[in-house]
């Protein structure tokens, strides 16, 4: 064998490394990817799902106890449709997370709140919900948007 072939051989298995190695360093970052952005797009229909849910529950409690339905047919599809979405959300939320807990005892709440006397606390509590609800919601969105960037799903 001549010079010439051997480096003919270490140029050819220089290259079958380095394309094995570039093939398994796609697949990862290929992997790594559709991850990120599977959590990423989970993440935003999270978000807009109970954004949805939140705006739904304040508007029918708000209709509920402003417009005066007691003893009318509606009446009990609005409480069936509240009930569903007090617990929906409750699901939605992280029970770990202090931001969390605060909204979902404020949807716990918000239902006992319906007397007329209660009025001032209620629309308090709604409100409070409305802020909190909004701070989550720029929370997770500045999640959303590091991860996107930095590809990084680690949280502090």
């Amino acid at each position: 064998m001549s010079d010439k072939d051997a480096i003919y051989a270490i140029g050819l298995g220089v290259t079958l490394v380095l394309g094995i190695w570039n093939l398994w360093h796609n697949h990862k970052t290929t992997r790594k990817n559709n991850f990120i952005n599977t959590v990423t797009n989970q993440r935003i229909q999270w978000i807009e799902q109970l954004r949805q849910n939140i705006a739904t529950f304040l508007g029918l409690t708000h209709t509920w106890c402003e417009s005066k339905i007691e003893g009318k047919p509606e009446e009990i599809e609005i409480l069936k449709e509240l009930d569903r979405l007090r617990h929906l959300i409750q699901l939605r939320l992280n029970a770990d997370a202090t931001l969390d807990k605060k909204i979902a005892a404020l949807v716990r709440k918000i239902p006992d709140l319906t007397q007329d006397s209660q009025q001032p606390e209620r629309k308090s509590a709604m409100n409070e919900l409305s802020s909190l609800s909004q701070e989550l919601f720029k929370e997770e969105w500045e999640k959303v948007k590091k991860e996107s960037k930095d590809g990084d799903l680690n949280e502090k």
